[in-house]
């Protein structure tokens, strides 16, 4: 009997292990993916620098939401770079120059054939329309580039449009001035900061 109870209990532990080795594993629980993001979602809102020879306007903002706003640097010589900050009411821009950043260049395009229609501009010739660094040579964001020569009031314009992504906004550069003063170097400064404000 003594025997007996020892093989019983000798018997139930080899099935107790026998059953806990078949049975399935329950995986450990590894570390918590931790998932990185922006503080706060950028918003379309830029701080624009202050310039030396130009003059900041304040930020106008247009009545619709998906025309987000605008800024202008003047300067005495009549010349005047406006920057445009907004989405066109998509939630999503990507980060390339075609898609709609291409769709929205010929939009701004047709923007200044629909000037001379209107008489804002007496003609408009396209002079250069290509991808370029925003900043120079040196600069570091890559754009979509359209220049123009244009006549108003009996003034002989040079006038140039930048367009870029950033974040899932469009950002896009008007510099329009005298004709005479097309290379002017405030002109390359002022750009060349702009440069750097939307790195990426």
């Amino acid at each position: 009997m003594k025997n007996f109870s020892l093989f019983s209990a000798l018997s139930i532990l080899v099935f107790s292990a026998t059953t806990l080795a078949q049975a399935p594993r329950k995986a450990s629980p590894g570390p918590t993916p931790i998932k990185i993001e922006r503080a706060t979602k950028f918003d379309g809102n830029v701080s624009f620098p202050k310039i030396g020879g130009w003059t900041l306007t304040p930020k106008y903002v247009y009545p619709r939401p998906e025309l987000g706003y605008s800024v202008s640097y003047e300067s005495p010589e009549g010349g005047r770079v406006t920057v445009y900050v907004y989405n066109g009411g998509l939630t999503k821009i990507p980060n390339d120059l075609g898609g709609v950043v291409a769709d929205e260049m010929n939009r701004a395009k047709g923007d200044i054939q629909a000037a001379v229609n209107a008489g804002i501009y007496e003609n408009a010739k396209s002079v250069r329309s290509e991808t370029i660094n925003f900043g120079g040579p040196n600069g570091r964001v890559k754009t979509l580039y359209a220049s123009y020569d244009l006549a108003a009031r009996g003034n002989q314009l040079h006038s140039e449009i930048y367009l870029f992504p950033y974040q899932n906004y469009f950002v896009k550069i008007r510099a329009t001035r005298p004709k005479a003063s097309a290379a002017s170097p405030a002109v390359v400064e002022l750009l060349t900061e702009l440069d750097i404000l939307f790195l990426r």
